[in-house]
């Protein structure tokens, strides 16, 4: 039971990271996590990820518009948010993010994003 209970902090249900990030990521990040060369950014090995971890749900959440920087290059292509996910939904996709392409670096929880998604814009 206490096993369980561990690994719902986490959300990891199966394979749902991965079929939520191929719903909703792939078209822009494809399939490999390495964006499109100059227009759309890496998610790959991405330094923004672990820059801005604290970020990270309200940026699934409400998209960004605006020039970031990921791994040294400028991107400026909008990305749309996805605000019918839920917030175990965005922790899947975090972890997923985490455990495919390193970035971020680290696991998430699901209190993280839940926290985070209380200061979101």
């Amino acid at each position: 039971m206490l096993g369980i209970a561990v690994a719902g902090c986490f959300t990891e249900r199966k394979d749902e990271g991965q079929l939520l990030y191929t719903r909703h990521c792939v078209s822009c990040h494809l399939e490999n996590g390495e964006g499109l060369r100059g227009v759309i950014p890496p998610l790959l090995d991405s330094d923004y990820a672990a820059q801005h971890r604290a970020e990270l749900a309200c940026l699934i959440r409400n998209g960004i518009n605006g020039p970031i920087q990921v791994n040294g290059k400028t991107y400026n292509q909008p990305m749309p948010g996805n605000n019918q996910l839920t917030e175990a939904d965005i922790t899947n996709i975090i972890n997923y993010l985490h455990k495919e392409f390193n970035s971020p670096i680290q696991k998430i929880s699901f209190g993280e994003v839940r926290e985070q998604m209380k200061v979101c814009p």
